[in-house]
């Protein structure tokens, strides 16, 4: 399928993102960019919190659910509307040009961002030829199956468990589109992935600049453009992993971390009063948690800067003025519990999967990220360049210096997953990230965007300045205002140039590696993709399947809706799976018994390519894989080596 044709899913995908929380953005007094941002976050909170509840309430997976959580929550926040908005303060109206520039902001960030993913993914209906990518996608026709998105009953790998919790959100999204527009769980899920990339990243950037750097509309627009020069977020996170709930997570923490400007009043021109604020931040931060665990302790990280220098802000002007900063004490010391609590969370709470090794010495860690090449991405010079001036820029305009330390916090967390020594202290810094660079490398965009905008912005004066010095017809109003604006544009035109060579071409390069399918793709070929068509008009709804997750069979059930025994490489499960996955071939007494009790009548057979070639965990499936020599089975269907068995040699135990 074209990405022609896959425009209503994407479009769907969008609107779903928006629509569902718009209600309670415009109930609650959110203006501009802020009402755009403030929808977004509030969609996949309300999809978060309703994904919890629907199952307690005996309510099915379903557009409803969602609404009938942000249309109620709408009415509360109209209703005490009076207590949340500030009238609007002199100057430009937040739905005027203000929000005109926003959207070209946006326009232009997610353009960018779409000329790199969409060419690398090349059809709608390739999925991602990654080790996550068999659970993610089976995971939303689980979904569509049981009518439950809860992350707490996410059992779907973990059969026969009472449950632990998993981010669901997304999967929880991609069923909607999937229910909305008819369209294939692969269609959909590269729709809402392309979605979050290139357009909910752009539109929490300029939520953030908006907070940052007032309405000013270069600034909208340079970060529109800066929302797709790095190459580390969105696009390596489109194809590492693949890690799906970890790019919709990150792609909201910019809107979290914009709130948390406003309610500390750095932002003067805030249209929402701090109580509105600090509730709508705890609003967002709960769906971006919820999407994504590891969000909110990147908040947590980056945000901390911010947060002590609103101390010394307040400590300066209690000197100054000994009744003035009340409300900031109140949001500072709001703030500071709040990260009490998180920070006592930090210790507590980990995972057994930190595996990740380091790759790079440390020093040569940090020198990566502070080029905007982490990891094994090509530097990045010229987003460098501009994000090093805005951090000189910040030393002396002293207002945003914690950002600067927050990119500082981003590249010294980046630095210990990827080069710092083995041990219990990266395990207690990392860990929370499963000590997987990857996932650090894609805060580094969170601040170096808007970073990268404060040294454009210097270098844009400066070069005007310079201009209007140089160029003597340039000394009249109407000249002068002209030769900025073309200075403006150049740079611009410039900057964006620049920043699409280089690591953001690499990155495409290796994005289209792991989307390429062919006869030798490591997950799913062509030839298997086009036999799951055969398989599903051979096995009747309600029929299971097994198959060795490894070869991409278990991916049946995102393609046709029939049950895989083992819908992922990287499941928990029971020793009756385990008995039929090493002995059905041979008939053990075992093996058979388990096949009649789960009800698996089917074996699909695509060999031994693996996802991950060589790896001694799919050995595991002896039983399940190259079975052509079994008496036990026999072949129902077969093209170009991919096989279709039905078990018919067990006996009943």
């Amino acid at each position: 399928m074209s990405w022609f044709e896959a425009i209503p899913a994407l479009t769907v995908a969008v609107l779903t993102v928006v629509l569902i929380g718009a209600p309670f953005a415009w109930a609650v007094g959110a203006r501009g960019i802020t009402f755009l941002g403030l929808s977004v976050a509030s969609s996949v909170s309300a999809v978060a919190l309703s994904s919890v509840v629907a199952p307690l309430v005996g309510l099915p997976w379903n557009l409803l659910a969602p609404f009938l959580v942000s249309l109620p929550l709408a009415a509360i926040g109209f209703a005490l509307r009076r207590f949340f908005v500030l009238p609007p303060l002199p100057g430009p109206r937040e739905w005027g040009s203000v929000f005109g520039w926003s959207l070209a902001a946006v326009a232009l960030g997610g353009t960018l961002v779409a000329f790199s993913v969409l060419p690398a993914i090349v059809q709608a209906d390739t999925p991602s030829q990654t080790y996550d990518a068999i659970f993610h996608l089976n995971a939303v026709q689980w979904v569509l199956d049981t009518g439950d998105a809860s992350p707490i009953n996410m059992t779907m790998s973990t059969p026969g468990s009472s449950g632990s919790f998993y981010p669901t959100p997304w999967h929880a999204i991609v069923a909607l589109v999937v229910q909305l527009t008819g369209a294939g769980v692969v269609v959909a899920t590269n729709a809402v992935a392309v979605a979050t990339a290139a357009f909910v990243w752009p539109v929490a950037c300029i939520f953030l600049a908006r907070a940052l750097f007032g309405p000013g509309h270069l600034a909208l627009v340079l970060t529109g453009a800066m929302s797709a020069a790095f190459a580390s977020f969105p696009i390596v996170l489109l194809g590492f992993g693949v890690l799906y709930p970890n790019l919709l997570a990150v792609a909201l923490v910019p809107i979290a971390l914009g709130l948390l400007v406003m309610a500390l009043r750095q932002d003067s021109a805030a249209t929402l009063k701090p109580v509105a604020l600090w509730l709508l931040t705890a609003w967002v931060v709960l769906g971006m948690s919820i999407a994504h665990p590891n969000a909110l302790f990147s908040l947590f990280a980056l945000s901390a800067p911010l947060l002590v220098q609103a101390c010394v802000v307040f400590v300066r002007r209690r000197r100054r003025e000994p009744r003035s900063g009340g409300p900031i004490l109140a949001a500072v010391v709001a703030l500071a519990a709040a990260f009490a609590l998180e920070a006592f969370l930090w210790t507590r709470v980990a995972t057994s999967d930190n595996a990740w090794l380091p790759d790079r010495p440390f020093l040569v860690s940090i020198a990566e990220a502070a080029l905007a090449g982490p990891g094994n991405l090509t530097l990045g010079f010229a987003a460098s360049i501009v994000v090093l001036t805005g951090v000189v820029i910040t030393l002396f305009r002293r207002r945003l210096l914690w950002l600067s330390a927050s990119w500082a916090v981003a590249v010294l967390l980046f630095a210990v997953a990827n080069g710092g020594p083995e041990g219990a202290l990266r395990d207690a810094i990392t860990g929370l990230w499963y000590n997987d660079s990857f996932r650090l490398a894609a805060l580094l965009p969170i601040v170096a965007v808007p970073l990268a905008v404060q040294g454009l912005l210097a270098i844009i004066r400066f070069a005007q300045r310079g201009a209007d010095r140089i160029l003597p017809g340039s000394r009249t109003p109407a000249a002068t205002r002209g030769v900025s604006a073309a200075v403006a544009v150049a740079l611009v035109a410039i900057a964006v140039a620049g920043t699409q060579l280089g690591n953001i071409q690499a990155a495409r390069s290796n994005l289209a590696a792991t989307y390429r399918m062919s006869d030798t793709s490591p997950l799913l070929g062509t030839a298997e993709r086009d036999f799951l068509a055969e398989v599903g008009r051979i096995v009747p709804e309600g029929g299971v399947i097994a198959g060795n997750p490894w070869n991409g069979s278990s991916l049946v059930y995102a393609y046709t809706g029939r049950a895989a025994l083992f819908p992922h490489v990287g499941g928990s499960y029971p020793q009756s799976y385990r008995a039929l996955a090493e002995g059905l071939a041979q008939g053990t007494p075992a093996a058979c018994a388990a096949a009649a009790a789960l009800g698996v009548d089917y074996v699909l057979d695509f060999g031994d390519r693996y996802v991950f070639a060589e790896d001694e965990r799919a050995d595991q499936y002896g039983g399940i894989t190259a079975v052509e020599d079994s008496s036990v089975l026999t072949v129902v269907a077969e093209d170009a080596g991919l096989k279709l068995y039905e078990v018919t040699g067990c006996t009943a135990p």
